[in-house]
């Protein structure tokens, strides 16, 4: 979004942005109009890193394009995109170069600028076809997603209201390699609804004199995004309570319960709320308040991390098995954006963690960790784990698995059926109850005064030292092993021969 001579001028990533967001929309007007200050959200490696996986895609998908031999080879015409100041004058121009290039009648159109006074964007490819032009969105994703249609949408209202013949169908060039098409008299209306709405909310909130404060309830809010987290935080919003819905705080805001504080002294349900989800989201306000109060430090932990147990507590230790000296617990890092040429199989299993019980009088038990930098070290990674689980239930026949959350599990089978591998020996694993997800048995059994029950806002709770900053988040882990791949990479080119 800009502000150009005074003019409001968004682009379809404001679009789909404000069908998910219009807090975060709007924060961003009034930071263009210099009512409000950008938000203070540290920078997402792991975005970081998807956005250069996607720019890639697509040139991927140009030099493919270009690849043609003869007769067959489509004639592209490829646009550059605009730099400098965007003034009025300047996108102007911009688009007329578009629209001399579309009246050359080429195959495709790369990166297509479009400006019409309000709209600005690029089109990623736009093919000429019997049927008119047709647009084509290349997304990394592997499959479609609703806020993809409405940038196809985006770009062949652009083609229609410049005159041009626009194909009936759009398609989305998916990071699988598979193409979609979409059907526009499907998609247009969808499209014509939300930028209704987005210029109604832009227009409105323009004319206001003030920047937008939070939780004013004429627009959607996500609760998720750097804008909406940054006030969450500032104002001890009910989504900071671990467990609370969206619907269950916009009942609590109905009776004047509108922070953490307030959730915490709470004595009265609201209507249609059961007593026990009341009950619940009560006491973990009240232990998140003890936590707000004693403060944080220099870098913005928490000082303290309070824990309790559950009324259900006993219920919910009860169904664990009886402790082994077999036991491991199990861990994956994985980067599901790891891929090497099959656009079928995506992400990789780069970390495979155990820590097994600890011998009698030790007060840790051994770590082992398989690392795998690509799919065969993968595949060793997986035989290597399952002949070393066969190996310790032959000594220990009544071991256990443990592992945080269904992410293992999940990944154990998916790899079996990508190398047929183990598929009868995992299966005995799970029909036999050995791999234990302690997820379940952790929100049953207690109560901590964390935003969330993730397995790192609980390790202050068992680990003697805080984890660096740097991967207290798996996100963050996968971009420092981005780092690491990259950095292996220069030392592999430097190290070839001349």
């Amino acid at each position: 979004m800009q502000v150009i001579a005074g003019n409001l001028v968004w682009s379809a990533s404001d679009l789909t942005a404000a069908s998910a967001c219009e807090y975060g929309v709007l924060r961003t007007l009034d930071v263009r109009l210099g009512r409000a200050s950008m938000s203070a959200a540290e920078p997402d490696p792991l975005m970081a890193q998807i956005a250069a996986l996607g720019d890639k895609h697509e040139l991927d998908i140009l030099a493919e394009l270009k690849s043609g031999a003869g007769s067959h080879a489509p004639r592209v015409v490829e646009l550059p995109h605009l730099r400098g100041s965007h003034t009025v004058e300047a996108l102007a121009d911009l688009n007329a170069t578009t629209m001399q290039a579309f009246a050359g009648q080429p195959d495709v159109v790369f990166q297509a600028g479009f400006f019409d006074g309000e709209f600005f964007g690029y089109a990623d490819f736009i093919e000429r076809t019997d049927q008119g032009w047709l647009v084509c969105d290349a997304k990394l994703a592997r499959q479609a997603r609703p806020k993809a249609l409405l940038q196809l949408a985006a770009y062949a209202d652009q083609l229609g209201r410049a005159g041009l013949a626009v194909a009936p169908t759009a398609a989305l060039l998916l990071g699988n390699g598979k193409r979609e098409e979409f059907r526009l008299v499907d998609v247009l209306p969808v499209f014509n609804e939300r930028r209704a709405r987005l210029r109604a909310i832009l227009t409105e909130h323009h004319n206001e004199p003030a920047a937008l404060g939070w939780g004013d309830e004429r627009y959607i809010a996500c609760g998720k995004c750097p804008d909406c987290a940054e006030a969450v935080d500032r104002t001890q919003d009910l989504l900071l309570v671990a467990g609370l819905r969206m619907d269950q705080r916009r009942k609590f805001r109905e009776q004047g319960v509108r922070t953490v504080a307030d959730l915490g002294q709470a004595t009265q349900r609201p209507t249609g709320m059961a007593q026990g989800s009341f009950d619940k989201l009560t006491a973990q306000a009240r232990l998140q308040g003890k936590q707000l109060d004693a403060g944080q430090d220099a870098d913005g932990y928490p000082n303290k991390v309070f824990s309790e147990l559950t009324d259900a507590s006993a219920v919910a230790l009860a169904t664990l098995p009886d402790p082994s000296p077999g036991d491991i617990f199990f861990d994956f890092e994985g980067d599901p954006m790891y891929n090497e040429g099959n656009l079928e199989l995506w992400g990789l299993e780069y970390l495979w963690g155990i820590m097994e019980a600890p011998l009698d009088g030790a007060e840790a038990g051994a770590f082992r960790p398989w690392w795998a930098d690509d799919s065969d070290e993968e595949r060793n990674a997986f035989k290597a784990f399952m002949e070393y689980v066969a190996k310790r239930r032959q000594a220990h026949p009544d071991m256990h698995i443990y592992h945080y959350a269904p992410y293992e599990k999940t990944a154990l089978l998916r790899l079996a059926r990508r190398f047929h591998l183990y598929e009868k020996e995992l299966d005995n694993l799970l029909r036999h109850g050995v791999l234990v997800d302690l997820y379940a048995t952790v929100r049953g059994a207690i109560r901590i005064s964390q935003p969330s029950y993730s397995i790192k806002k609980l390790e202050p709770l068992y680990m003697k030292r805080r984890v660096d900053a740097d991967v207290a988040a798996g996100d963050a882990s996968i971009a420092a092993y981005h780092e690491y791949r990259a950095f292996k990479a220069d030392e592999e080119y430097e190290g070839l021969p001349a």
